[in-house]
C-alpha cells in the first residue's frame, strides 16, 4: 500500500487523527529524561505500545536519539521495528534538506530500506526544489513527505511571514508543496507530499488548506505547546480527512502528573483523552458544515 493509503486505513480503523511524537527529553536540572529503572528503548516502546490503540502513527524526533550517541540510535532502530510490528505508520521527524547529493543520502537513510527507514520524513524546503527532489522521488516508491510550511514555534513568523513580495513566504512554500504533490493524488483525494502547519496558528491552517487541498497536514503544537483540539483540526477537509495531530511531551511524560503511575499507563490515559478531544472537535466541524 502507498503511504497515504496506509495512513488513512489506520485512521479509519481506529477513528483517530492522533499521532505520538516520540521525544525522549534530555535530562534537566529537575527531571531525568528517562524514568528511573528504564532504558531509553524500554521507555519509548512502553509508551508506544500503550498509545497504539489510540494513534495512527508515531513521529520520533531524531534529535533526542542522536544526542544520546550510539545508544540513542540503537534505541531508535528498536522503537521503529516495534512500532511497525504494532501496525503503526512511522514518520521520521528529521527536518532534513540540503544540496541535492546530500539530500539523496538523507532520503536513502530515512526513506530507503536501512536501519532508520520510515514510512515518511519531515523535510526543510528552504534550499529549494533541487534539495527536495531526492525526497519527492521516493514518493514513487510508496513513501511520504511532510514539508515545513508554517511551524508552531513562537518566532516562526520572523522569516515565514515575510512578504515575498505580495504574500507571506510560507504561502509561496505551500503552493510549491501543492505543485510537488499534484502528480501523486490517490484514491482518497490526498497526496503523500504533505505539510507541517502548527496548531498554534489556526487561521494560517485554514489558509494552508485552501492552498494545499490535497495534502495531509501534520499539526504540531497540541498539548504541551498550548493549542486546543479545535485549533489542531482547523485544516481538516470537508470529508474529515487530511489532518494528523501530534502530541509528544503531554503523552510521554503524562506520568509526571500522576503520582505512582507507570509511563505506559499514564500515556494510555492521555492518548485516549487526546483522541476523544480531537474527535469531539471534528464532530463539531461536521455538525456546523451540515447545519
Amino acid at each position: 500500500m502507498e503511504f497515504v493509503e496506509r495512513l488513512v486505513a489506520a485512521q479509519r480503523s481506529k477513528r483517530t487523527v492522533a499521532i505520538l511524537g516520540v521525544d525522549p527529553q534530555l535530562d534537566s536540572k529537575t527531571t531525568p529524561g528517562i524514568p528511573p529503572g528504564y532504558t531509553l528503548a524500554r521507555f519509548c516502546c512502553e509508551v508506544v505500545e500503550a498509545c497504539a490503540p489510540q494513534i495512527a502513527a508515531i513521529k520520533p524526533q531524531l534529535a533526542f536519539f542522536e544526542a544520546r550517541g550510539l545508544e540513542g540510535m540503537r534505541a531508535l532502530v528498536e522503537v521503529l521495528k516495534f512500532a511497525r510490528a504494532l501496525g503503526l505508520v512511522t514518520i521520521a521527524d528529521a527536518k532534513r534538506g540540503d544540496v541535492g547529493i546530500t539530500s539523496a543520502a538523507y532520503a536513502e537513510a530515512f526513506l530507503g530500506d536501512g536501519d532508520f527507514a520510515c514510512d515518511a520524513v519531515t523535510i526543510n524546503p528552504y534550499l529549494g526544489s533541487d534539495a527536495l527532489a531526492p525526497f519527492v522521488a521516493r514518493v514513487r516508491a510508496g513513501r511520504g513527505l511532510f514539508v515545513l510550511v508554517k511551524t508552531s514555534n513562537p518566532s516562526s513568523g520572523e522569516f515565514q511571514d515575510l512578504e515575498a513580495p505580495h504574500r507571506p513566504l510560507w504561502e509561496a512554500v505551500a503552493e510549491r508543496v501543492h505543485g510537488w504533490g499534484s502528480d501523486f493524488v490517490g484514491a482518497d483525494g490526498l497526496t503523500p507530499v504533505g505539510a507541517v502547519v502548527g496548531a498554534t496558528y489556526p487561521e494560517h491552517a485554514r489558509r494552508a488548506r485552501e492552498l494545499m487541498p490535497n495534502s495531509v497536514i501534520l499539526v504540531p503544537g497540541y498539548g504541551a505547546q498550548g493549542a486546543s483540539a479545535d485549533d489542531a483540526v482547523a485544516a481538516v477537509r470537508p470529508d474529515g480527512r487530511g489532518v494528523i495531530v501530534n502530541a509528544s511531551r503531554s503523552l510521554m511524560y503524562a506520568f509526571l502528573a500522576q503520582a505512582g503511575s507507570r509511563p505506559g499507563e499514564a500515556a494510555a490515559q492521555a492518548a485516549a483523552a487526546m483522541r476523544g478531544e480531537l474527535n469531539r472537535a471534528l464532530d463539531d466541524i461536521r455538525q456546523k458544515t451540515h447545519s
